[in-house]
């Protein structure tokens, strides 16, 4: 065999590294030395990339330590391609080392060292190298600035990286797309939204990466609207829809919570068959739980083919801000789950969702599984813990966790400040408060807002004052939250003046506190001089015409709220779901449900039903079903595509006030099926209307199911409703027992219920012990006095219901008038007993008469027990009834409708038994449907018969 000499075997093993034949190079680099030959500069590169691409890396060190042998270690080449081999394997001090040998460095170079410190995140350590390679004189090329703008976006250092986009600026690298795009990532992470869009429009090239980068930092920014707007003039432009900006786009949708775009880009992912894809899938989860349509929600995480905390955590978040208890459930499940564990984020939610339904047990396994696993260590849940604690009532609990806390930041404080402030244990909050003091923590706007609400509940002006006076000393009161705390206050402890002094000492005064001035003297009830500051206003937002309202239609001014609604429109200042749903509750609490029919075709035309919004469309369920077309309710109900619990609560508390118990049960196991839990408000509908028509047996589970199955904590509201059910059916003794043994204390609620058990059943010695409870705890309602004084009437015990009457003057007690009213082409017409006001009260009056006989041919006699007064001999008690106030307006309506319309009567207290038998047979003899509404449920009256079967 002939003589080779070396540049024949350093073109043999290029040859084979062409071809990436690397088992061969390394023979062939063994073989050479074996005959003698030493590997010079042409060898080694080649010998390097062999091992690299072989993934030896002891083979990469041996081969270093031959070229310091061969004292080929600082030449360039050579001790670059070993600088490149290290990076790879992610070696940086071996990286390091290798770059420091080289004699003379080039840019190459020392971009492929800094590029390795920046692949292994050692930050500081790669903008330190970057600075010595300016400062030895070497001039960066495009991809050391972009690097180095990277270096600073990782960094947070918005200073840096502008001291770099200056000098990039001054070596003529502005227009380079590289360059720009790592200047729009970094001024996106540095927060800087001003110079972000300057360079993005400045830049006169741009690729997909540039568009990419844009609406990624504008969704960061919360900028939603510009993001998508971005977004279509991309694909105006011909740029393509990828992963990076689909994602982007998506979250935008969630920020707006604009689920009509977030279901164009679902359709695309599906179409593309990319929906089942982690990052897009989860991003669909995040957004349709934002928006609140969580049954989409669920379908989309159903399709992941993987799951990760962000999918999990966005599904738990949207049951959870939705009030479902749901979410405990996906917990569970994820708890089970691989590759996952529930984090802070998770257990932050929960905690919340535990503070809003009261649920201790819940809260108290979560803190159980936290000390049985990662332990109590994390700040922000532990806080979490205090304000869940604080919400369920358990303050000990709540003060335990906060003082075995290693760190507390003012978070910490403020939510256990909160927490007894909440749980009107206000002068515990401002000793809290004064601790935090003296530990050095200085108060933060929010510790001093919860602090002042303390004062307020005190009606303590000293503290408030003390308060202020901090804020000044403080330098403080320019805080606008502040200032709105301090009029709130000062208001709701009856000091307007002072209100009226700090909102005057505000020299600009914005809209905010403007609003908060509304809302001070509309919740004293001074609803003129919330007008005469809502006139003085030069901008109103939608929040002031929604407060002025709020303040007429609480005022039940009905007349001046829609004069106000009218006068909104002409100033073509756009109602929002606000505005309406305060109207449809307003129309629905009077209720006045022509008015509200005016304003559903309102929203209609205003397109204000397009985005099918929940709220407004539960809105619009309760509104017709308390203005007693409970039909209409139920068709805008069953049309509705998304349903939430509080759409299921309205439909069912509705039933429950036409006392239709059958269709509440129906519903009631309906929404389970859809997936849709109860919560406490609908277990309070559901036990209402058990109580109204007698369902003991179906009561008794509902509320055993509630305690049981849902792990729902019993409200007083739920213990009232048992009291009430077990009442009605004759069963005081049983019903008594519960007020004696229910865990909380009995409101005023829970007694009344007794107390008109009692009348029901004229059980006289247990209803004068309601009544007693009832006088102390709410010794100026009329109510009471009035049901104890029938309940002696019925048994005709005279000389005890003077007494009672004695009481109730003594005490300067005014019994409230029945009253009842009935609306005639868009005009409400009001009747008291034995009115004759109305100018047809002659042809009223004798239009009842005239069916007297009439009913009593079919079986009506007048009850004397509902005269509930002293009948003089000879006196025709029918005469006396008919004079009652929704005889009256039945009366009106009997004259004033057409055949075959409805008659709609509302009154003010609860129909009196006499008053509901007339009805019946007035509907049988005139052919008429009449409903009535009482205090308590809607009666339907038709051919003879009531809806509420004379149980009620």
């Amino acid at each position: 065999m002939p003589i080779r000499n070396l540049t024949a075997w350093n073109t043999m093993i290029l040859g084979y590294s062409k071809i990436d034949d690397y088992v061969e190079v390394l023979e062939l680099f063994y073989r050479m030395q074996e005959e003698g030959n030493c590997p010079d500069k042409f060898t080694f590169p080649s010998v390097v990339k062999a091992y690299v691409k072989l993934e030896d890396f002891n083979g990469l060190r041996q081969v270093h330590c031959s070229v310091i042998k061969c004292g080929l270690n600082q030449n360039l080449v050579v001790g670059g391609s070993l600088v490149d081999g290290y990076v790879t394997f992610d070696s940086m001090d071996d990286a390091v080392i290798a770059f420091d040998e080289i004699e003379c460095k080039n840019v190459v170079s020392w971009n492929s060292v800094i590029r390795g410190l920046v692949r292994a995140t050692r930050w500081e350590e790669a903008w330190e190298t970057f600075n010595r390679m300016i400062n030895l004189g070497e001039s960066p090329d495009h991809f050391s600035f972009a690097t180095a703008v990277r270096i600073c976006g990782a960094l947070r250092s918005l200073d840096r990286g502008k001291q770099v986009h200056a000098k990039l600026i001054v070596c003529g690298f502005e227009g380079d797309i590289f360059v720009g795009n790592s200047l729009i990532d970094m001024y996106a992470k540095c927060w800087d939204s001003e110079s972000c869009l300057q360079v993005f429009d400045q830049m006169k090239e741009k690729d997909q990466v540039t568009w990419n980068s844009m609406i990624s930092g504008l969704v960061q920014f919360s900028n939603f609207p510009k993001a998508l707007n971005l977004f279509s003039k991309m694909q105006t432009l011909g740029y393509s829809i990828d992963r990076f900006n689909l994602g982007s786009v998506i979250s935008a949708c969630s920020g707006l919570a604009d689920v009509r775009t977030g279901r164009e880009f679902h359709g695309y992912l599906v179409k593309n068959f990319l929906d089942s894809d982690v990052i897009f899938g989860s991003a669909l989860v995040d957004m349709y739980s934002k928006c609140g349509f969580l049954e989409k929600a669920h379908r989309a995480f159903e399709r992941l083919a993987e799951r990760n905390e962000v999918s999990w955590n966005s599904l738990i978040s949207g049951y959870a801000q939705d009030g479902s208890l749901d979410a405990f459930e996906i917990y569970h499940e994820m708890k089970l789950a691989e590759d996952v564990s529930p984090d802070s984020f998770t257990f932050t939610n929960l905690l919340n969702l535990c503070s809003i339904h009261g649920s201790l047990d819940q809260g108290k396994q979560i803190h159980a599984h936290l000390i049985r696993t990662v332990g109590m260590n994390h700040l922000i849940v532990e806080t979490e813990f205090v304000h869940m604690y604080a919400k369920c009532g358990e303050l000990n609990y709540a003060e335990q966790i906060f003082n075995g806390m290693d760190e507390r930041n003012s978070y910490s404080w403020n939510s256990l400040i909160e927490g007894y402030e909440q749980n009107d244990e206000p002068e515990r909050a401002l000793q809290i408060f004064r601790h935090m003091q003296v530990s050095g923590i200085k108060p933060d706007c929010f510790s001093l807002t919860s602090t002042i609400s303390a004062c307020r509940k005190l009606s303590t002006i000293k503290n408030g004052k003390e308060l202020h006076g901090f804020v000044v000393r403080n330098n403080l009161e320019s805080q606008g939250i502040l200032r709105c705390v301090l009029v709130d206050m000062y208001a709701t402890c009856g000091f307007m003046d002072c209100a009226c002094r700090v909102y005057n000492q505000t020299s600009e005064k914005d809209v905010n506190i403007q609003n908060v001035m509304l809302s001070s003297f509309i919740g004293c009830g001074r609803v003129d001089d919330a007008k005469w500051v809502f006139d003085q206003m030069e901008e109103r937002n939608t929040i002031s015409w929604n407060s002025i309202l709020t303040g007429f239609t609480n005022s039940e001014s009905k007349d001046e709220a829609f004069k106000l609604f009218r006068r909104m429109q002409e100033e073509n200042v756009e109602s929002d779901s606000s505005t309406l749903v305060t109207l449809f509750n307003f129309c629905a609490n009077l209720p006045a449900l022509a008015q509200g029919e005016q304003l559903h075709s309102h929203a209609i035309k205003k397109g204000l039903f397009v985005y099918n919004s929940v709220v407004m469309d539960s809105s619009l369920v309760d509104m017709y079903a308390k203005g007693g077309s409970i039909e209409r309710a139920r068709r805008i109900f069953d049309n509705m595509t998304d349903r939430n619990v509080i759409s299921w609560n309205a439909m069912t508390n509705g039933y429950a006030k036409h006392g239709m118990t059958a269709e509440v049960l129906k519903l009631y196991e309906l929404m389970q099926t859809e997936g849709v839990y109860p919560n406490d408000s609908t277990f309070l509908s559901v036990l209402s209307a058990c109580s109204h028509t007698g369902k003991i047996h179906e009561g008794l589970q509902v509320f055993i199911s509630m305690l049981e199955d849902f792990k729902i904590v019993a409200k007083a509201e739920h213990y009232t409703c048992m009291v009430d059910l077990l009442g009605r059916v004759g069963l005081l003794n049983e019903a008594k027992e519960v007020i004696e043994k229910m865990p909380v204390e009995p409101e005023i609620s829970t007694w009344g219920a007794l107390l008109g058990a009692c009348k029901l059943h004229q059980n006289i010695e247990l209803g004068k012990l309601a009544a007693d409870q009832l006088f102390e705890m709410d010794p100026q309602n009329p109510g009471h006095y009035v049901l104890l004084s029938n309940i002696y009437a019925v048994a005709g015990k005279w000389k005890e219901v003077e007494e009672v009457r004695n009481l109730m003057r003594s005490r300067g007690v005014i019994k409230e008038p029945g009253v009842s009213w009935i609306d005639i082409d868009n005009e409400t017409q009001t009747f008291h007993a034995g009115d004759k006001s109305h100018p047809k009260h002659k042809e009223i009056y004798s239009t009842l008469r005239s069916l007297l006989p009439r009913m009593k041919i079919l079986g009506y006699v007048p009850d004397a027990k509902f005269v509930l007064r002293n009948v003089e001999d000879g006196e025709d008690e029918g005469e006396s009834l008919l004079q009652h106030s929704e005889r009256l307006a039945i009366g009106l309506g009997l004259i004033s409708f057409s055949k075959n319309s409805v008659i709609r009567v509302f009154k003010n207290l609860r129909i009196c038994g006499d008053c509901h038998t007339a009805s019946k047979f007035i509907s049988k003899i005139t052919g008429r449907k009449i409903i009535i509404r009482d205090t308590n449920r809607f009666h339907h009256f038709e051919n003879g018969v009531c809806s509420c079967g004379d149980f009620w």
